[in-house]
């Protein structure tokens, strides 16, 4: 598993030096400035020379595919926001791990660049990227039809959507409907925080007391506020719940919701010729297993893709 000091960063050993560091100094936002990048390395023989590549592995033709503007630094800028577990978090040690981490990681591999992780609030992300401060990002951003008009995604995940709660105080949460009246937190920029509206409403129309939304800024934060009592429920992807949940020690429980928020999620990407080497290099590590290792260290292995897809998201917000 990879893991990111927010002022060391990691720098992996052998032929390709892969930095995923998070540089010392701060940017006036917040954010960590990345590091200078390194050069990209050599292309190796002509692809019809050399034996199919597979696995974590530098692939050479995948390099040379990528966009001539990170050829010539050398590297990608991705964002993150890690209040996301296990995909991006912060453990005990005030590192960012998570699978998408190793992904990250295993990626830099096979196109042979550097990729550097930038902490970033959600919402600010995707305006990030079509400002050009960002090349993409792992955030586990649902793939919209909304958010494909103004950025790529590369598919290799589903979710659905968990409620978090705490222990023993919301016992009467079979589905959405029961959500009127509460006090439900929700990140800022998230599905979730779009949803809640429309949940609302329908509690308003059905003659029912309209949901409490409250809006943080990360799910750290709504997380907090049902620990705290301020909220009675967040609503975070399954995958996040279950893994908040599980490390609570007993103080929280999560109720699923299966056939809620079901989406395909992967990474973000700027538009401009970017999805397709990403997505080959994604596929090479779904075929060779390597991903379904990486994500099996998470117990993630179950909401794995076998494609990597492009825009193949089809809700539309």
């Amino acid at each position: 598993m990879r893991r990111i000091n927010r002022t060391m960063g990691l720098v992996a050993s052998g032929a390709l030096a892969l930095s995923l560091g998070l540089a010392g100094c701060s940017s006036g936002s917040g954010e960590s400035a990345p590091a200078s990048a390194a050069p990209a390395p050599a292309s190796a023989a002509p692809a019809s020379e050399a034996a199919p590549v597979t696995g974590i592995a530098y692939n050479a033709a995948l390099h040379d595919a990528l966009p001539a503007d990170v050829l010539a630094k050398g590297s990608l800028t991705l964002a993150t926001d890690p209040t996301d577990p296990p995909l991006e978090f912060y453990n005990e040690a005030n590192e960012i791990v998570g699978s998408e981490v190793d992904l990250a990681a295993a990626l830099a591999t096979i196109l042979g660049v550097k990729i550097e992780l930038v902490p970033s609030k959600f919402d600010a992300i995707i305006p990030g990227v079509e400002a050009g401060r960002f090349d993409g990002s792992v955030s586990g951003f649902a793939d919209r039809k909304n958010r494909q008009e103004v950025v790529d995604f590369v598919d290799y995940f589903t979710t659905s959507r968990g409620y978090l709660v705490k222990t023993g105080t919301q016992d009467d949460l079979k589905d959405a409907t029961e959500l009127c009246g509460k006090s439900v937190a929700v990140a800022k920029g998230t599905t979730m925080a779009d949803s809640i509206v429309e949940l609302s409403d329908a509690c308003v129309t059905a003659g029912k007391e309209a949901i409490d939304a409250q809006v943080y800024p990360d799910q750290s934060a709504c997380t907090l506020a049902v620990q705290s009592g301020r909220a009675d429920v967040t609503i975070q992807g399954a995958h996040a719940a279950l893994w908040i949940a599980k490390n609570s020690g007993g103080e929280l429980e999560v109720f699923l919701r299966p056939t809620e928020g079901n989406d395909i999620n992967g990474i973000l990407l700027k538009k401009g010729g970017l999805a397709e080497p990403m997505r080959a290099a994604i596929q090479q590590l779904m075929d060779s297993g390597d991903f379904e290792t990486m994500w099996a260290n998470w117990g993630l292995q179950d909401v794995i893709m076998s494609t990597a897809t492009i825009n193949g998201g089809v809700n539309e917000s």
